[in-house]
């Protein structure tokens, strides 16, 4: 008997050992449980301390997740359903919910009295690396700042651009926000001018939410406050909504950013129609420079929103107040939007004392039907389907409440649409436009290690 194998016979019975591996595949990896990620969204409410006001952020989400938690401190999350309201934060909160169902968060300031004396209103925003504000008010009277917030884990440095009626105005540049934290940065710094400018804020290397709150003065009495809300960037065809009737302030702020002078032409959108504005149908704005056009005689009062469209691309705003005296009077400002999503939802907590009401402007050639549903729980109520005129708003009255859930649905993709409330603050006639802007959300996906995803 042959006791050595020859070497032929070894490659032979690899060979064939080589065969049956292939033949019957990699041997199982072991079962490992794998979840599937969740995703989620967040925005940025702006928030403060405040002696003599109400502070309110009204969070809601249509489906699973919602979730506040400080800007500064992620880690103390609080889980909520329905309709949640946190009362005096005392700084910015991250709201965030699972996609791909919407959801909506704002805050709301009310105050008889104090440098926040008025009726104010912001919709919460997602972070990006640009927003333009048309309107800042840098006069001697003025107490305007620039709230950001970084929601990443990494610092990112800020840079502000402004342009007033004489042209660029040196601003601060290379602020450093580090991650999970808020940077006000003043204005008082700046120049001082006589009428509103434009600021651009944006950060190079990363990922902000942007907030400019405005206090103005007459020596050390306050004469209101509120948010100025954020507009789209400068553009050729813009609308903007939310123009309340009656009588007081109503002037356009128009900012060219490029080289170029831009031609201007601006009509109205109303109840009954589309109207001119005699006497302001073409405005020429020369380059990096900003104009503002008083519209009181034009609108006559009327409820309102604004069809803009430019040459060159230009960013757009109002300056609103109620009217009458100092000791009445409240300012508010509304600007040039994006349209509505498909399916928006926005909760406020403006109280039983305000009378409100949700402006949608149609600037489109044909009718847009929209289905609404209001409600004051956790729930918005049954859903209802209203027309919006082609080149016309709709004005739909909004119930009382403590805190209200306003959900918006349409088909239309050029609808815009602001929540107008006005209140009687003490001697106050106070004002608030909330601009329905649902801006990209910035989106959070926890990373798994999936043993079966291949290198």
């Amino acid at each position: 008997m042959n006791r050595w194998i020859g070497p032929g016979a070894v490659v032979a019975v690899l060979a064939v050992a080589t065969a049956a591996s292939a033949l019957a595949g990699p041997p199982p990896l072991p079962e490992t449980p794998f979840a599937a990620t969740e995703t989620r969204s967040s925005v940025v409410c702006p928030g403060f301390a405040s002696a003599t006001g109400a502070v309110r952020v009204a969070a809601t989400a249509t489906g699973p997740g919602l979730r506040t938690a400080p800007v500064t401190d992620p880690g103390k999350a609080t889980d909520a359903s329905g309709l949640h309201v946190v009362d005096a934060p005392g700084a910015p909160v991250r709201v965030s919910a699972l996609l791909p169902a919407p959801f909506g968060a704002t805050t709301v300031v009310a105050a008889a009295t104090g440098p926040d004396r008025g009726l104010s209103a912001a919709a919460c925003l997602a972070p990006a690396t640009d927003h333009w504000f048309a309107g800042a008010d840098i006069r001697t009277i003025a107490q305007s700042e620039v709230v950001v917030a970084n929601l990443d884990g990494s610092q990112a440095s800020v840079d502000v651009l402004a342009y007033g009626a004489d042209g660029r105005i040196t601003a601060p540049r290379g602020v450093l926000v580090d991650g999970n934290a808020v940077e006000t940065i003043s204005l008082g710094g700046l120049d001082r001018v006589s009428g509103p400018i434009t600021l651009r804020v944006s950060s190079g290397d990363g990922r902000v939410a942007a907030f400019v709150r405005q206090r103005t003065w007459q020596l050390d009495v306050p004469l209101g406050a509120d948010w100025l809300p954020a507009t789209v960037a400068p553009a050729t065809d813009l609308v903007v909504p939310g123009i309340p009737s009656g009588e007081g302030t109503r002037s356009l702020v128009l900012t060219n950013p490029g080289d170029r002078t831009a031609t201007v032409a601006v009509s109205s959108l109303t109840t009954d129609g589309p109207a001119d504005l005699v006497g302001v149908e073409q405005v020429e704005v020369p380059p990096e420079t900003t104009r503002t056009v008083d519209l009181q005689a034009g609108l006559d009062a009327r409820p309102a929103a604004l069809r803009i469209t430019a040459t060159q691309p230009v960013a757009a705003a109002v300056w609103l107040d109620t009217g009458g005296g100092d000791a009445r009077r409240d300012p508010a400002y509304t600007a040039a939007l994006p349209p509505l999503p498909q399916d928006s939802v926005w909760p406020v907590a403006l109280g039983r004392g305000a009378a409100t009401v949700l402006q949608l402007a149609n600037p489109g050639a044909s009718d847009a039907v929209v289905t609404l549903a209001t409600g004051t729980g956790a729930e918005p109520g049954a859903p209802t389907d209203v027309t919006v005129p082609a080149g016309a708003i709709l004005e739909v009255p909004l119930p009382k409440a403590a805190a209200t859930v306003v959900r918006v649905q349409t088909a239309a993709g050029d609808l815009r649409g602001a929540i107008v409330s006005t209140e009687k603050l003490g001697k106050v006639r106070g004002l608030a436009v909330l601009d329905l802007a649902a801006g990209g959300n910035r989106t959070e996906v926890p990373v798994v290690f999936d043993p079966h995803a291949g290198s």
